[in-house]
C-alpha cells in the first residue's frame, strides 16, 4: 500500500491580523523612542561632563606647574619665550594638544610696528582655526561641521565651553590678571571655573552676533594682527566678562545661564546649555555638577564670583 503523502501547509498572516498587529507595533515604537532618546541624551551629557572634567584637571595642572591659573586672555609673559592667547590656548599642553601648541611658535609683528617677537601666538600657522576634540559637546546644535565655523571667510575652531572671567580675569579691564587657587576666598566647591556656551550664538533683538571660538583673543588693550585685530567681537570663549559692550546682562545675577536657547535667539555674552537636564559646570575644586534650570540667579552669580564673600543659596 502506498502511503499517502503528507503536505505541511504554511499559514501566513491574514489581512485582519496585520491590521491588528500594525497599530500595536506602532504604539510600542512610540513608547520606545522617547526612552531611547533619553538614554542617548544622558550619554551625550556624560560625555560633556567628562570634557569639563578634563578642563578642570588641566587648569589644576597648569597651576601646579606655574603656581597660578592661566589668564582669561594674555601673556606669560610677552617676551622672546612668552605666550599670548586666550585662556584655552594656555591649557593646550595639558589637554593632549602639545603638538598644536608648539606649532603656534613663530614671529609676530604688531600693527603698531612693535616687534618682531618670537612667541607662542594663535595666529601663527592658523592655530586658531583648528578643532579641539575635548572642547566639543555632542549635544550642541551650533558646534559646526568638524568642530569649526567660518565667519567672514575666516575659519575658527569652536568651543562648547567657556571660562569664567570673574575667576580668570578678576580685575576689570585686565584679562591678563592671573589668580592663585588660594585667592579663591569663596571656596573652591562654591566657585565655577567652566560652563557650557554656544559656539554660534546671536540675538537680533540685542544686535549681538557672536559665539565661542576657543582661539579668539582680540582685546581692547592693543591691536593684534588679523583676525585678532580691533574692533573685537563677542567670539571669546568666556562668560561673565565685566564691561562687555552692548549688554548690561553680561555680569551680575541677570547673567544667569540660558537653557536650551535657539542659536538664532541667544545671548553670546552668557553661558548657554543645550541639555534639557540643566547646565553642566566644572567647579574650582575640579568636580563637575549639573545645575538645574530652576537655580536662582542670585545663587548663579554667587557661584561665579570668587572673592565677593557671598555663599550660594540653599538651591546650590
Amino acid at each position: 500500500m502506498i502511503p499517502a503523502s503528507i503536505t505541511n501547509e504554511r499559514r501566513g498572516f491574514s489581512l485582519v491580523e496585520l491590521l491588528v498587529v500594525i497599530p500595536i507595533v506602532s504604539v510600542l515604537v512610540s513608547l520606545l523612542l522617547p526612552a531611547v532618546q533619553v538614554v542617548r541624551e544622558s550619554a551625550r551629557q556624560n560625555a560633556c561632563c567628562n570634557n569639563l572634567r578634563q578642563l578642570g584637571m588641566a587648569a589644576h595642572q597648569h597651576h601646579d606647574q606655574n603656581l597660578r591659573l592661566p589668564p582669561g586672555m594674555g601673556f606669560t609673559p610677552l617676551s622672546e619665550s612668552g605666550v599670548w592667547g586666550q585662556h584655552f590656548f594656555h591649557l593646550l599642553p595639558f589637554l593632549e594638544q602639545g603638538n598644536l601648541y608648539v606649532s603656534a611658535r613663530g614671529t609676530v609683528t604688531l600693527p603698531s610696528g612693535e616687534g618682531p617677537l618670537t612667541i607662542y601666538y594663535l595666529g601663527n600657522n592658523n592655530v586658531y582655526s583648528q578643532p579641539i576634540p575635548s572642547l566639543r559637546c555632542p549635544s550642541n546644535p551650533s558646534v559646526g561641521r568638524g568642530g569649526v565655523l567660518t565667519i567672514n571667510q575666516l575659519t575658527f575652531g569652536t568651543s562648547c565651553y567657556a571660562a569664567n572671567s570673574q575667576v580668570f580675569a578678576p580685575i576689570r579691564g585686565n584679562p591678563q590678571s592671573r589668580t592663585r587657587l588660594a585667592e579663591i576666598a569663596d571656596g573652591l566647591s562654591n566657585t565655577i571655573f567652566y560652563a557650557e556656551k554656544y559656539p554660534r550664538c546671536k540675538s537680533l533683538e540685542m544686535g549681538l552676533d557672536g559665539g565661542s571660538f576657543w582661539g579668539y583673543c582680540a582685546n581692547g588693550v592693543f591691536d593684534l594682527p588679523a583676525p585678532m585685530n580691533q574692533p573685537y567681537k563677542p567670539y571669546h570663549s568666556s562668560f561673565a566678562i565685566a564691561g562687555y559692550s552692548g549688554n548690561p546682562q553680561a555680569i551680575g545675577p541677570d547673567s544667569k545661564f540660558q537653557s536650551n536657547p535657539l542659536p538664532d535667539h541667544c545671548d553670546p555674552t552668557r553661558a548657554a546649555t543645550p541639555h534639557v537636564g540643566g547646565m553642566s559646570a566644572c567647579l574650582a575644586d575640579g568636580s563637575v555638577r549639573t545645575l538645574p534650570s530652576s537655580l536662582s540667579s542670585d545663587t548663579w552669580w554667587a557661584a561665579i564670583t570668587s572673592q565677593a564673600g557671598d555663599a550660594p543659596g540653599s538651591d546650590w
